[in-house]
């Protein structure tokens, strides 16, 4: 098998990438959708004429990616469309200073402006009593820093969840993992009961404007929520 070159600039392309290019191609022609199963490994080794390691090399990298999901005895499948890859790009990024938390910040405030108008145009009523839940659950856990941070989570990807694109969950929950990052650092200067209920009352008033279905209060509560979470940063030395 010839190996292809790339741009000037760029890294040759290998043996596996080919396979993994291959492989993609397949799925794609064959219409699979996700959890549905891929040939077997001697299938693409005989089509693709190429040696049992490449191939191999070839699923693990896609199932890192989260294109493939393989397990120990099972048939590889397509994966579904999570996160997962995503996700820890950005914490790399973050962990190695090629990205800060303001950044990141600023990056969920540009995506969840919008989700939060189409949450309050789109949620059901067990998604706005569900945001409810979520808001009274960092609440009791306030001292928990840990566990409210979980919630706060959960708050955002279920603001997501009801906008019924299936892409802002994946974007919201990518982008939000840095909050168990700097939650614990962030809380330690919110140390008044004031400072912390503030942080309560804000994701409450954004979770009663999607119940009102009403887009402009709703990204209004939001930005107000963000200037928070950004002077939050900076008090603690995140710039």
């Amino acid at each position: 098998m010839t190996v292809k070159h790339g741009s000037e600039g760029a890294a040759p392309e290998t043996m596996v990438d080919k396979a993994m290019r291959s492989i993609l191609d397949h799925i794609h022609r064959q219409g699979l959708r996700a959890d549905d199963l891929l040939p077997s490994e001697a299938y693409f080794i005989e089509a693709l004429g190429v040696s049992r390691t490449v191939v191999r090399e070839a699923f693990k990298s896609l199932a890192a990616m989260r294109v493939l999901e393989t397990s120990a005895g099972r048939r590889t499948r397509v994966a579904a469309f999570d996160d997962t890859a995503i996700a820890l790009t950005l914490s790399h990024a973050l962990r190695t200073e090629q990205l800060n938390p303001q950044q990141l910040l600023d990056a969920r405030r540009a995506i969840e402006l919008r989700t939060v108008e189409l949450a309050a145009v789109r949620r059901s009523e067990a998604e706005a009593r569900e945001l409810f839940a979520l808001v009274e659950r960092m609440r009791q856990a306030r001292d928990k820093v840990e566990e409210m941070t979980e919630s706060d989570i959960a708050f955002h990807i279920a603001m997501a969840q009801a906008t019924r694109n299936p892409l802002f969950p994946v974007l919201v929950s990518a982008l939000t993992t840095s909050m168990r990052d700097t939650n614990a650092i962030v809380w330690r200067y919110r140390t008044s009961e004031t400072a912390r209920e503030e942080v309560m009352a804000l994701h409450e008033a954004i979770a009663e404007a999607i119940a009102a279905r009403d887009p402009g209060a709703a990204r209004s509560a939001l930005e107000k929520h963000f200037d928070v979470a950004s002077r939050g940063l900076v008090l603690a030395g995140f710039n």
